[in-house]
């Protein structure tokens, strides 16, 4: 009830909101959810939480692609496949308090495609979405397109797993140490791997698009159209950084068609394909072991447990990921 209060008072002050009911609703990895209504409208609201290190980075990322992301809403052809976001009474993009940083939006009926795959609609649907984001990036006025962050393809979260493995993962006998430890000479070739490509794709001329960067099925909702939420990595990036999470899929090449419609793509650079599927699996470890032995948990710690549990095994199978992935292009 404490929370619900909290949320009563700051919709309140905020944003002349008079909620009648608030219930919390399953969120992601960075941040709580919940369901806000008033006597006339529906409000989705995320809390980050200012105690919580890992925070840090989506926090200071909602003024950087809240304006962006307002600007694709009422300048593109992407109006029904976006979320709008909800400023403050001050023209704010969030609203805080001693604990959270509070962010809001409008709330769409849908559900999260989540473990489902896509239909033969929605694979066409999601092509159009990446293409027309990616095709707009030279309409973004400049102002917008200058707060965005440039891939750098620093590995920075590869130094600080590397360091945990070699000195801090023996120092406690817990669940952490008992899952994580078979898996120790896998991650440490991993991380090594991805230094050599993290020098080579900086040494690579490249035209960033506008990046969605995050745009797997549970940031995708069927409503009344698809839509592509959850924003926070929004960045300038080389087209594979969207492509990787769907060139996986039996669906690659339906989707490969499509995308061509609307954004040209005839060279597909395979060292960064191989870099972004590592790095999703590598950073997400991280951040699960973080949760489980520093940080706290986001989510229960069975589910976090064999989310980690998953992805260290999958790791064990990455080494034909290159030789797949050509295979859809030929």
């Amino acid at each position: 009830m404490e929370i619900n209060n909290r949320i009563t008072a700051i919709l309140n002050d905020n944003y002349g909101i008079e909620a009648t009911s608030i219930e919390q609703r399953p969120g992601g990895w960075s941040a709580l959810a919940f369901f806000v209504e008033d006597k006339c409208e529906k409000y989705f609201l995320k809390l980050y939480n200012k105690r919580k290190p890992s925070s840090f980075p989506w926090i200071d990322a909602i003024d950087r692609y809240t304006p962006l992301v307002k600007w694709l809403y009422n300048h593109t052809d992407l109006k029904n496949n976006l979320v709008n976001p909800i400023f403050t009474k001050l023209k704010s993009n969030q609203c805080e308090d001693e604990q959270y940083v509070y962010l809001l939006s409008e709330y769409i009926e849908g559900t999260t495609i989540a473990d489902k795959q896509l239909s033969q609609n929605q694979v066409n649907e999601l092509a159009k979405i990446l293409g027309i984001l990616h095709k707009n990036t030279s309409n973004i006025p400049n102002e917008l397109k200058q707060q965005q962050v440039n891939e750098s393809f620093d590995i920075d979260f590869c130094e600080y797993l590397s360091s945990f493995i070699n000195n801090d993962l023996d120092n406690t006998d817990d669940i952490v140490l008992e899952i994580v430890k078979p898996y120790t000479g896998t991650l440490l070739e991993m991380i090594n791997r991805m230094r050599y490509l993290s020098n080579t794709l900086k040494s690579k001329p490249y035209q960033f698009v506008l990046s969605h960067a995050d745009a797997h099925n549970w940031n995708v909702m069927q409503g009344k159209y698809l839509m592509l939420i959850d924003w926070e990595c929004l960045k300038l990036a080389p087209q594979e950084q969207d492509l990787i999470l769907i060139i996986t899929e039996p669906y690659a090449g339906q989707f490969l068609y499509e995308y061509r419609k609307y954004m040209k793509y005839e060279s597909p650079d395979f060292d960064a394909f191989e870099f972004y599927f590592l790095k999703r699996k590598l950073e997400d470890i991280w951040e699960w072991i973080k949760n489980l032995r520093f940080e706290g948990l986001v989510k229960s710690e069975e589910v976090t447990l064999e989310f980690l549990k998953l992805n260290l095994d999958a790791c064990t199978r990455t080494e034909s990921f290159r030789s797949e992935i050509q295979k859809v292009f030929n």
